[in-house]
């Protein structure tokens, strides 16, 4: 995993920043629902790898429960999240959305209403048993729920011509399925909500199970629901058998503890083929068949790259790496995209990649595409929009600024895309001649940079160790909490 706190001042050889500690998590602007699949693929599934990031969950579903949008008509407002709360401190979030193709059947809107109570509820208990269950197999990137604000959640109910499009943009298996996981969640990102990720469900195939399973279609969706979100929390029924047990144990538990009708998805996908059997050897014929379609309608195919670029696309005097650059452009060239994380801004990530002719290309970086900038202080989501930002306590800026002037070390302040700082040194050139920010504005007065704008991290240029072990013991009792120093 790519880390967040990247040594950059390494890459200026001087090196010691402030870079201020995570802040409440910023209401997010809401997005427009689209009827057609995805144009890119979405998020690996099953919360394996980073996704789309981090970013900002992709929401690409049709239409809202309360209001359908018709060919021709501009795309709907997403509607606000209803809230549930669950105990403790994390606040949940689920959006339910039905795909605009399916008919205006009664039934469907009954069960998506539903589904806005019934997801919480499984959440809820699938979170309670996490705390209170220990796994052999899960993959424990998502542990402590507690420890998020918010906890984020969407349903879409589609059809099987919609499904089998998503399955072959982000699988390249042209067929419909029953259950799409897709994982919104980045491991090691320090931000105060879990966006889990997205669950697209099949109403033709889960009406086609219902009736061979002898339930009704809300047992079957509640079964896939189940199914998917277990994926989401990092159970994978394909690693081996005990990975297989322990998740169909866990499915179990929670549709008996809510007192749902039918079995776990892979128990009844076994159960039905053995049911179905007609020879002597069907039974384990037709349940190796059942098995080996659960496993590939949930097989990933990677679509997302976190890439870390300071040391390894970037090297720490500002020289592009050929090997990791060639492994790029193939990754670019069969459809991956690519979301860099950085200690430096996104002009300048910009600026390095435009001498590749790289830059906008595909949106591998442009302001259009997410990415993480200056050590996670500024976090760019879905169409480049800013969904995080992280800004530098005012009374620790004039603190450093002082105290530039007063022992003469150059002092770089970051706002957003501009670089300030109080006196010229070279050092401070290297910035825009080496590693391609913005030229350094100087500044006339420190009360004049303060007011220049809010700043997210502050840049220390040190000549020797001896420097650097000063402003180690300087800044790390001076910030108390309120800012993390990173040599």
């Amino acid at each position: 995993m790519a880390r967040l706190h990247h040594l950059l001042s390494r890459a200026l050889a001087s090196n010691h920043l402030l870079r201020s500690p995570p802040l409440p998590f910023s209401a997010r602007p809401t997005l427009p629902l689209h009827s057609q699949p995805p144009p890119a693929p979405p998020p690996h599934p099953h919360g394996r790898s980073p996704p789309p990031f981090l970013a900002a969950a992709s929401r690409h579903y049709a239409s809202s429960l309360s209001r359908r949008r018709r060919r021709g008509m501009a795309p709907p407002m997403f509607p606000r999240r209803r809230r549930a709360r669950l105990k403790g401190p994390a606040e949940l979030s689920v959006q339910i959305g039905i795909e605009e193709a399916l008919p205006d059947d009664p039934l469907i809107l009954s069960i998506a209403e539903t589904l806005r109570t019934d997801a919480g509820k499984a959440m809820k208990l699938a979170f309670h048993n996490l705390g209170n269950s220990e796994y052999k197999t899960r993959d424990p990137c998502i542990s402590n729920v507690d420890e998020y604000d918010s906890v984020e959640v969407s349903v879409l109910l589609c059809d099987d011509d919609f499904i089998r499009k998503l399955n072959k943009g982000w699988r390249d298996e042209d067929r419909a399925t029953d259950v799409l996981s897709m994982s919104q969640h980045i491991p090691g990102l320090q931000i105060p909500v879990l966006q889990l990720g997205d669950l697209v469900i099949s109403v033709d195939t889960a009406r086609r199970q219902a009736e061979e399973r002898g339930h009704a279609l809300l047992d079957e969706i509640r079964i896939l629901m189940v199914h998917g979100l277990l994926h989401l929390l990092g159970f994978d029924h394909e690693l081996s058998k005990e990975a297989e047990e322990e998740m169909e144990q866990e499915e179990e538990k929670i549709l008996n503890t809510l007192e749902w009708i039918g079995k776990g998805l892979i128990r009844s996908a076994y159960h039905f083929s053995t049911d179905m059997g007609h020879s002597e050897n069907s039974d384990e014929a037709n349940r190796d068949i059942e098995k080996r379609s659960l496993q590939e309608s949930h097989q990933p195919k990677l679509t997302h790259i976190v890439c870390d670029i300071d040391g390894t696309v970037v090297d720490y005097e500002g020289r592009l790496h050929s090997e990791s650059i060639e492994s790029l452009r193939e990754a670019v060239s069969r459809g991956v995209t690519v979301i860099m994380l950085t200690g430096k801004t996104r002009a300048s990530t910009i600026a390095t990649f435009k001498l590749l002719n790289m830059e906008g290309r595909g949106d591998f970086i442009s302001e259009n595409s997410a990415g993480v900038f200056l050590q996670g202080s500024l976090v760019y989501g879905e169409h480049g929009q800013l969904i995080y930002r992280a800004n530098l306590d005012v009374d620790i800026c004039k603190e450093a600024c002082l105290y530039s002037l007063k022992h003469k070390i150059p002092l770089v302040a970051y706002c957003e895309e501009q670089c300030l700082t109080l006196f010229e040194h070279p050092s401070v050139d290297l910035l825009h001649t080496v590693h391609h920010e913005t030229k350094v504005k100087v500044m006339p007065s420190v009360e004049d940079l303060l007011e220049y704008s809010s700043i997210q991290k502050l840049l220390f240029l040190g000549n020797t160790d001896e420097d650097f072990s000063v402003l180690t013991r300087h800044w790390s009792g001076l910030t108390e909490g309120k800012a993390c120093v990173i040599k």
